[in-house]
This record gives C-alpha cells, sequence and structure tokens, in this order.
C-alpha cells in the first residue's frame, strides 16, 4: 500500500503492533496484578475487531494521500527540485518504517491531513513561491530545533512528551501556513510555537 517507502512486510507487521497496542492498552493504565491483567485482556477481546477496523481504515486513507501525493512530486520538474526534495522530506518524516506504532493514535487519524496539506502547497507553489519560501524557512528552522533536541534525547534515552507535542503542533502549522482551508483543531501560529520552544527550554 505504500510502496516503495515501506516493504509490505513490514508494514504489515507495523499495523498489528499498532493495532495490538491500541486495543490491549489504548489509554488505559499497566495492569499492575494477576486480575488487572486478565480484565484488561477481556477489554481487548471487545475492542480489538473496532481498532482494527479503524486501523485498516485509515491505513487506506494514508495510502491514498500518499500516492497522490508521490505522483504529484514525481511530475514536478527539473527546475523545481527543491521544492520536490523539502515535499519528499516532510512526507518520509510522516510516514517511515515503524510510523503506525510509533505515532501515537491522536495523531495518526490526521495524518491523511497532514499529507493532504503538502498536496495543498504543491498546488499553490506557483502562485506566489516566494511565500511558500517564507512559510518553508520558518517551518524548517522549527523543525530544526526539534529535531536536533531529540537527537539529543535519544542519545540519553531520555523521554520528553512535550518535545513530541511540539513536533505535532508543527504539522498543524504547516496546515494553517499552506492549506488554510483543511482547517486546525486548535489556533496555531509561528508566534504560538515560539511561546511553546521558550517554555520546552526552561524545562
Amino acid at each position: 500500500m505504500l510502496k516503495p517507502a515501506i516493504p509490505a512486510g513490514a508494514l504489515l507487521g507495523d499495523v498489528v503492533a499498532a493495532i495490538c497496542d491500541r486495543a490491549f492498552i489504548g489509554e488505559d493504565p499497566l495492569p499492575r496484578s494477576e486480575g488487572a491483567y486478565a480484565e484488561q485482556v477481556k477489554r481487548a477481546r471487545v475492542r480489538l475487531p473496532a481498532v482494527a477496523e479503524s486501523a485498516f481504515r485509515l491505513l487506506a486513507a494514508i495510502a491514498v494521500e500518499y500516492h497522490t501525493l508521490s505522483q504529484q512530486i514525481g511530475a514536478l520538474p527539473g527546475s523545481q527540485a527543491r521544492l520536490a526534495a523539502d515535499l519528499r522530506a516532510q512526507r518520509d518524516a510522516l510516514l517511515h518504517p515503524g510510523f503506525l506504532s510509533e505515532t501515537p493514535w491522536p495523531q495518526l487519524t490526521h495524518l491523511p491531513r497532514y499529507l493532504k496539506a503538502l498536496e495543498r502547497r504543491l498546488a499553490k507553489y506557483g502562485e506566489n513561491p516566494a511565500r511558500d519560501a517564507k512559510h518553508s524557512q520558518a517551518v524548517a528552522e522549527l523543525w530544526q530545533r526539534y529535531a536536533q533536541r531529540r537527537a539529543a534525547n535519544a542519545a540519553t534515552r531520555k523521554a520528553e512528551p512535550p518535545l513530541e507535542a511540539f513536533r505535532w503542533q508543527i504539522e498543524e502549522l504547516k496546515v494553517s501556513l499552506f492549506a488554510q482551508e483543511l482547517r486546525t483543531p486548535q489556533p496555531v501560529s509561528y508566534k504560538r510555537l515560539e511561546k511553546a520552544w521558550t517554555e520546552l527550554s526552561r524545562g
């Protein structure tokens, strides 16, 4: 479904892992006793069919946007190679081997919209390349800060949930800047993300 980015076998294993995590754990606390574990298994059996159906429906929607975006990127002329490379990098940051089990479920449901926002950016590029460059530079600066801090955390095995929340705010900012018509769940702006980063840096 997402070839060549993700081989079919890897994708299947990933979707199974994501379904199991959502059905067996979800938002519940980890069981701390044999009785709690047995109750968790019961709940999981009830949830499993609905979670599996939801996951495969979501994966199908993601695949549609992935293929549409990939075809549009592939059709770009050589003169727009920089734009093509930027779009590919942003697509691949969302969709990579293991993305289903690594991405929090609430954000997974937004992936089709994030991919569609990249499509809209491409479609609007010709209207105002200078505006696109300005917005993409702002996004790139925020992403670089996130990526550097995430790499530092990975080196020390430090978990930092607020940083990951910041990462998804960057995706919402892209929607706001490049595809406002797709809407965002909450107000988002470069200024708001700068403030969020300042608060992160104090932590």
